[in-house]
């Protein structure tokens, strides 16, 4: 498999980052809500500063903001945000309602093309997330951009109905890849604990390069989603899972863990 490195932060490399997503309405909830997870961050990597955890990236859900359509305020924001997280990688996302996204805001979904332009000419953040059902074309213009400013590309897909089948998703890895991912995700829902044993071996081989997933290079996020699905997060180092989702406060997605608790498990596997 292929290493990504964004800035000093090595995506693949057997050691799986954290990430700690930040979500709010207005501009001030989101400031304070980034205050605290950085409060939270700090403290808990000097409590176990002698493993060397950390918070490696902030995740904005730009989803939960209500005036993400507005692009001088979301400019001013991303450098605010940049200005408080600046030891850390951003993840900007904008999650659709489709596929998980928490504000109903029909303008924004039909501007997502550009919002990601917005981020991307700003290079308001570090990573861009890019959902695959968003149509070929657009995923892989917004990827090249992306590329040509210096900003990495995660490329996702959420399904909250099933797990599809392995060879669905090694396929949908597949197009990815095509389409300029540098880091492959998939989040999906189970209807039994077999599924999720399913997502842990997959993510196993296709981080060991085992015959039948080989032909996928790049690091993979692979989560099932839930409380059944927990291991599918807290396990990542033996997984081969390039990153994992963390929570201080609200969460925002179904079975992620509080940081603590995450600090205590990663910890543990040093």
């Amino acid at each position: 498999m292929n290493e990504v490195t964004v800035k000093n932060c090595i995506f693949g490399n057997g050691i799986p980052k954290i990430c700690v997503p930040l979500i709010g309405g207005s501009r001030e909830e989101i400031l304070a809500n980034a205050l605290v997870i950085k409060k939270e961050a700090e403290s808990l990597e000097n409590e176990y500063r002698d493993k060397a955890v950390k918070v490696d990236v902030i995740e904005f859900r730009a989803d939960y903001y209500n005036e993400v359509t507005d692009r001088h305020k979301l400019e001013n924001l991303m450098a605010e945000l940049r200005e408080i997280f600046s030891d850390r990688l951003i993840l900007f996302t904008y999650r659709s309602e489709d596929e998980g996204g928490e504000l109903r805001h029909d303008r924004a979904e039909s501007m997502i093309e550009d919002i990601w332009e917005w981020v991307i000419a700003g290079k308001m953040s570090d990573i861009i997330d890019i959902e695959l059902k968003s149509g070929n074309y657009r995923v892989a213009r917004a990827a090249v951009k992306a590329h040509e400013a210096g900003m990495a590309v995660i490329m996702s897909n959420h399904n909250f109905e099933k797990t599809p089948h392995n060879e669905e998703i090694l396929e949908m890895f597949r197009e990815m890849e095509i389409l300029g991912a540098d880091i492959l995700k998939m989040a999906s829902f189970p209807r039994s604990h077999f599924d999720v044993d399913r997502m842990v071996e997959l993510t196993k081989d296709i981080s060991s390069g085992k015959v039948g997933a080989a032909y996928i290079r790049h690091p993979v996020i692979i989560i099932s989603m839930g409380k059944e699905g927990v291991v599918t997060r807290t396990k990542c180092k033996e997984n081969g899972c390039a990153m994992t989702f963390s929570s201080v406060g609200s969460g925002s997605a179904p079975g992620q863990v509080s940081l603590r608790e995450m600090f205590e498990i990663v910890s543990a596997d040093k």
